[in-house]
């Protein structure tokens, strides 16, 4: 039962009218917050809402935390002043930041109020995803300043930091009657789970005893350097008369096409998590969105042809074995010059036994074309041979070896013929590998 004292009166971001109901309780989600429109607008909401938690349930989880480890650190050791100044130079990066997305957020509603003029309903939701898309780069820069001040309090402790690190019950539910706005929610939602759950922040689980005390705020203003100067902006990469007549059959496609926020202030929570040499977070977003809503997505890498060596020698090492595995290539086709980014997703345990992997869930895809394709020959997903690569169709339709992937059109995938190049519709082209990463999902 929630608790009567505990309330959140804070409209949703993407529906205005609608005040946020419920977190999410894992780390890494693609939503935060929740609204009943957000819940009953899932293709799946019933599913969705038992993953979702009333915040007094969050607060009471965090709260029996902060009890038991409220005596945990020492107090008294001075901070280095490079990082103190550091803390003290985020109001001014905040302020930059902030007014530079504030144009880039005028810029955004004048080319969605063009749009809304005759798809006022449909456009309006999109609209406020994007912009508040721009508001969390704000958050997130914000955000990489509240953690790298609570991983400098808990380095360096003091006995006034106790109370900020390790708040009772009732110092929570004030905090949270004092919040105005989504932003500030999503940070304090965010700070609990990280404490609740920090064991299974990556960012400290791979660090040795004698590295945790430095070494994460080490690693921290390395990084901190690499977001706090990002000047996130939308380049509009198609015109938006091509919207009007898209819109209303692939919206979420269409604007992936449109729109491109680059340079973005990376997530202090997901940097372990997504640590691709050449995918974009906004790629990752694309491939969320083509996977079973069943799946959850927190991408483990598992293999990298430049780190790990050749593909033909090494992919059964790291791979066999692992299910909910998506492997992304990156190369060029012959005779262009364009980078092209493909690959497959299989839902079952890649192995060798010559004999065909059945699946119903497995696709193949171009995120360069932003196109997916659906198994057709659920007989024939996939194929993995005692010396080689993933293969994927029964042509094969996808064929990975050391230097190339082949490619076939024996059609075990829908719409194959226009995965990579609808010039060539017989199929017998090559991509010429850079690199090759494979994450599971498990």
């Amino acid at each position: 039962m929630e608790d009567e004292n505990i309330s959140v009166n804070i409209k949703c971001p993407i529906h205005p009218l609608e005040n946020i109901q419920r977190v999410t309780v894992e780390l890494n989600p693609a939503q935060e917050l929740y609204c009943l429109e957000c819940i009953v607008s899932q293709d799946d909401p019933t599913e969705l809402a038992s993953a979702l938690k009333p915040i007094s349930d969050l607060i009471e989880t965090a709260s029996v935390f902060y009890t038991q480890n409220k005596s945990s650190l020492k107090t008294g050791e001075q901070a280095p002043q490079r990082y103190q100044e550091i803390a003290a130079s985020q109001n001014e990066k905040l302020e930059k930041l902030s007014q530079h997305i504030q144009d880039e957020k005028k810029k955004m509603s004048l080319m969605f109020d063009t749009i809304m003029q005759e798809v006022v309903k449909m456009i309006s939701e999109k609209k406020n995803e994007y912009l508040h898309e721009l508001d969390k780069q704000l958050f997130n820069l914000r955000y990489w300043y509240i953690f790298f001040d609570k991983q400098l309090k808990k380095t360096y402790p003091s006995e006034e930091d106790i109370p900020f690190l390790f708040p009772s019950k009732e110092e929570l539910v004030q905090k949270l009657g004092k919040m105005t706005n989504a932003t500030q929610l999503m940070a304090f939602v965010r700070n609990l789970k990280e404490d609740v759950n920090e064991q299974k922040l990556g960012v400290r689980a791979t660090m040795r005893p004698e590295e945790k005390k430095n070494g994460l705020l080490e690693k921290l203003v390395l990084d901190l350097a690499r977001v706090e100067d990002c000047k996130p902006h939308y380049e509009q990469r198609h015109q938006i008369s091509r919207v009007k007549d898209q819109i209303r059959i692939h919206l979420n496609e269409t604007f992936y096409k449109m729109l491109e926020l680059t340079d973005p202030v990376a997530d202090v929570t997901k940097l372990s998590t997504f640590n691709s040499k050449f995918m974009k977070p906004q790629d990752f977003q694309i491939l969320r969105n083509w996977l079973p809503e069943s799946k959850s997505f927190l991408p483990r890498l598992i293999y990298q042809n430049n780190r790990d060596g050749q593909i033909k020698s090494n992919f059964h090492k790291f791979c066999e074995g692992k299910e909910n595995t998506i492997t992304i290539i990156k190369g060029k086709f012959a005779g262009q010059n364009r980078t092209s980014l493909i690959g497959g997703y299989l839902d079952k345990p890649w192995k060798v036994s010559g004999q065909y992997i059945k699946s119903e869930r497995a696709f193949v895809f171009s995120l360069t074309n932003r196109i997916k394709c659906d198994v057709s020959l659920s007989d024939y997903a996939a194929l993995l041979k005692s010396k080689g690569g993933p293969t994927f169709g029964a042509g094969p339709d996808l064929t990975v070896s050391n230097e190339k992937v082949q490619i076939n059109y024996s059609h075990t995938y829908k719409g194959i013929e226009k995965l990579f190049d609808p010039k060539n519709p017989i199929g017998g082209q090559s991509l010429m590998i850079e690199d090759i990463e494979v994450y599971t999902l498990n």
